[in-house]
């Protein structure tokens, strides 16, 4: 089974599954954002692998905000 790493673009560190980043990514990103994460965050999911599209969008949103920054 593949580690699960940070979803920041351009890290690799290795975060349990059920975080989003590492704890560093995660603090750069606005409270409004992570709390979107939070909120559309179906306990399992990551087991499942079935996350919902809203939590993707928001996923998504985060992604883009980290792109966004130089």
């Amino acid at each position: 089974m593949a580690a699960h790493t940070c979803h920041h673009p351009r890290c690799d560190k290795p975060v349990p599954e059920a975080m989003f980043a590492c704890k560093g990514h995660w603090f750069s990103l606005p409270k409004k954002i992570r709390d979107r994460i939070w909120a559309e965050y179906v306990p399992g999911q990551e087991i499942t692998k079935t996350p919902t599209g809203s939590y993707l969008n928001a996923a998504v949103e985060a992604i883009h905000y980290w792109n966004a920054k130089p």
